[in-house]
Order: structure tokens, then C-alpha cells, then sequence
């Protein structure tokens, strides 16, 4: 990863959107690490909502550099959530419901919020998502509604996000024009 990409991963803009078209598994667990162990190491609050074919890597890595995230979770200061499981409680039709996708992400938001200091005047909540990733492939115009629902929440409530999307498999491609468009920051 080049040192312009790593900065940003440590130090987001607060109401930044990144985006991470990957090829590598490792390159992304890598990058996913970083992003969070910077914001837990900041005592930031971090909402990873991970593929699970991906969380072992992940949180794996983040044990390695002596996160107790057993703790983090109790606390609510890191909450890991699997896509597979989050997409169906919002998706109606194949496309996502705004209701009911807000309604969820808030309670995620909120969570993280009371988790870190209220000396601060804005909590700093870092989020990574790949219900993205699993919906593009199979719909892309899913995807950009979902991105286009993770925007106005980030206007609301002042955090950053990173997404990432995998352009691996028996057809690489290249990501979407439409989904590019919508993060502020792209590492590819």
C-alpha cells in the first residue's frame, strides 16, 4: 500500500468515504487492520461489518497486535457484525429499504457513540462494510442505493467509512463507475 493511502487509513477525515478495490484478501485484511487498530489506538469507536470468509483475518490481526476485542466488545468501543447476516434485515426486493436500513444503522451508530469518552465533543466512529461488496456483483444498482444510504449517514452523524470491494473471481472486473463516484477517497 503507498504511504499516501496508509496515511489516510490511520488518519480519515471525519465525514470521509473510502472505498478499497481489492484483488488481495490479505492486501484488504491488512488494510482493514490498520484503519481500525489507528482508531481503537485513538479510542475511537469501530464498526467493522465484515464478509465471513474475511473476519478471521481480520480479527485475527487485530489480536496480533494485542487488541483484547472481547473487551472492545463488552465496552462497545468495537463491534464486528458479519454483511451476510446484516443485508437480509434491510433488503426488500433486492433493493434497500432507507427505513429499515437506518433504523439499524443508527442503533449501530448510537452504540458506538456511548462507547467513547463524552469528553469529546463529537465521538469518532470509524465503519468498514462489505454488504457492498456482496451486493455488486449480483446488482449494482443495489450497491450504489446502499452506498448513496451510507453517504447521508455520514453527513448525519460525522464518521468515516470505508468499503471495500472485491474484483477477484471467475470474471475480474473493474469497479462500477457509479460506485466510484460515490467515496470521496480511493486506494486502488
Amino acid at each position: 500500500m503507498n504511504p499516501k493511502a496508509s496515511a489516510l487509513l490511520v488518519d480519515p477525515h471525519p465525514c470521509g468515504h473510502i472505498v478499497y478495490p481489492y484483488a488481495d484478501r490479505d492486501l484488504l485484511a491488512q488494510a482493514v487492520c490498520l484503519y481500525a487498530s489507528a482508531g481503537l489506538r485513538k479510542d475511537e469507536a469501530v464498526l467493522l461489518i465484515v464478509r465471513r470468509d474475511n473476519r478471521p483475518a481480520i480479527t485475527g490481526g487485530l489480536w496480533q497486535q494485542g487488541f483484547d476485542l472481547q473487551s472492545l466488545q463488552r465496552t462497545g468501543q468495537f463491534n464486528c457484525l458479519l454483511a451476510e447476516e446484516m443485508l437480509p434485515r434491510f433488503m426488500v426486493d433486492g433493493m434497500p429499504d432507507e427505513a429499515k436500513f437506518t433504523a439499524l444503522a443508527e442503533g449501530w451508530i448510537a452504540k458506538a457513540r456511548a462507547s467513547v469518552g463524552s469528553d469529546q465533543k463529537v465521538p469518532i466512529i470509524r465503519a468498514f462494510g462489505e454488504m457492498v461488496c456482496l451486493l455488486w456483483n449480483l446488482n449494482v444498482r443495489a450497491a450504489a442505493r446502499l452506498e448513496e444510504l451510507w453517504g447521508n449517514l455520514i453527513k448525519a452523524y460525522s464518521f468515516s467509512l470505508m468499503c471495500s470491494y472485491e474484483l477477484t473471481g471467475p470474471d475480474p472486473k473493474t469497479l462500477a463507475t457509479e460506485l466510484a463516484a460515490c467515496h470521496a477517497h480511493n486506494l486502488a
